[in-house]
């Protein structure tokens, strides 16, 4: 480490050495991207997750022919630590399938619920074990 320090301070002085600490370090780097979620489409209605806000998870209804917004439903809240960064507690949703007139919906933390597009009742549903 002294050899390096030496050789920098040799090439230009103090100066490189405070551009090489004032860049950022990948391990501060903000999230990565939400996942886009492919929509599911059932009898007509084409179900979207938007991932815009990672303090709320929503499903979008939209008419298949028509594209008009039919409804949205919010899946769950992320309560944000003000104390902490936020963008790095931000949960998305990562997977949505269809099963028995119920979209599942799973999140990046592998929490997953049910929406019953009937009623448009959501439920947590509890973990698989071994997933």
């Amino acid at each position: 480490m002294r050899k390096i320090l030496s050789r920098l301070l040799a090439m230009g002085g103090l100066l490189p050495i405070l551009a090489l600490w004032l860049l950022p370090s990948t391990a501060l780097a903000k999230r990565t991207a939400p996942p886009k979620v492919p929509d599911v489409t059932h009898e007509g209605i084409r179900y979207h997750a938007p991932n815009e806000d990672g303090r709320r998870a929503v499903i979008e209804a939209f008419d298949a022919l028509t594209g008009k917004k039919l409804w949205e439903k919010t899946i769950y809240r992320k309560t944000i630590n003000p104390l902490l960064e936020e963008d790095v507690q931000w949960v998305f949703i990562k997977e949505m399938t269809l099963k028995e007139g119920a979209l599942i919906i799973v999140n990046e933390r592998g929490v997953t619920y049910a929406l019953d597009l009937k009623t448009k009742e959501v439920r947590a549903l509890k973990p698989v074990a071994g997933k």
